[in-house]
């Protein structure tokens, strides 16, 4: 149509007030059908092969739909890949997404249980073993972060100078093996104490385990020991040790050296739980073993 109007009105109009080229204004305007066939049959060309093609589409999808006008995005790639030149933005950034992943927390146990054991983060369960010992009358000793030299705490009693027993805690997913329960005897023959206790989630792994913790004198508890043990306090300290291990913020693992709430950072591949004092403390957690 555009082809049409412009060879039979606006050439010929143009051509009209110059007498050398009137006779190219009627020639103009005797052959404007001509390229207005020709873009109509290559217009129609064109349609027909889309819409042979989106018979094909059709036919090999099995879906027999209507012709219609799909449309087409373009994607341009970047030129260069966006770099983060302010890395305080990218830590509140995750923080805050830390935030909002708190709000799909599990709901906190209102009875002890093996599954409410496995919600706590390393730290706090620590803290619950702390906080049995203490409900039991002993006096105990820890270190807050940091190196804990093989045991988690130190157990005193009541006008005594010398230790009654070390216990050492793993929120291990996997089962301790006979290393680190030897470790901790290691730890009873130098501090001379002669009772130890070992603390493991998942339980232990092995013969071995089992022979070296009766010969050296350690208790091992696993995680429905650690339950058993809870359940046969009296009900206001049962209530007292709910209350304290699922306080706040449970969940999110603690920086074994700073002491302080982690992160949940994107890597590469998978996201991990990372100190918030990056890069000043490189210790990391991967996101899907929360307790260490």
């Amino acid at each position: 149509m555009g082809s049409y109007i412009g060879f039979y009105a606006i050439l010929p109009a143009l051509f009209a007030s110059n007498p050398f080229l009137i006779g190219l204004a009627m020639v103009s305007r005797s052959l404007a059908w001509v390229p207005a066939t020709m873009f109509g049959f290559l217009g129609l060309l064109a349609y027909l092969r889309a819409r042979k093609r989106q018979s094909d589409v059709v036919a090999a999808s099995g879906n027999a739909r209507p012709l219609r006008r799909e449309h087409t995005i373009r994607v341009v790639p970047s030129p260069s890949p966006v770099v983060n030149r302010n890395p305080e933005a990218k830590d509140r950034i995750d923080e805050a997404l830390s935030v909002l992943r708190q709000k799909t927390a599990p709901a906190k146990p209102t009875e002890w249980s093996l599954d409410a054991l496995k919600q706590l983060e390393w730290k706090r369960f620590e803290m619950l073993c702390v906080w049995y010992y203490e409900a039991l009358d002993f006096t105990v000793k820890t270190v807050s972060h940091g190196a804990d030299g093989g045991i988690d705490a130190t157990l005193y009693k009541d006008g005594l100078s010398a230790p009654i027993a070390v216990v050492q805690c793993k929120a291990w997913r996997s089962r301790v093996k006979v290393e680190p329960v030897r470790a901790l005897g290691g730890v009873m023959h130098s501090k001379q104490v002669k009772r130890g206790v070992f603390w493991s989630l998942a339980g232990y792994i092995g013969q071995p385990v089992q022979t070296y913790a009766a010969e050296a004198g350690i208790q091992l508890l696993d995680g429905a020991g650690i339950v058993e043990r809870i359940r046969a306090l009296d009900q206001y300290k049962q209530a007292t040790l709910l209350a304290q291990a699922f306080k706040g913020d449970y969940w999110t693992p603690t920086c074994a050296a700073c002491g302080v709430k982690m992160v949940e950072r994107q890597g590469k591949d998978s996201s991990f739980w990372g100190c918030r004092n990056y890069p000043k403390c490189r210790v990391k957690i991967a996101r899907a073993a929360n307790l260490v």
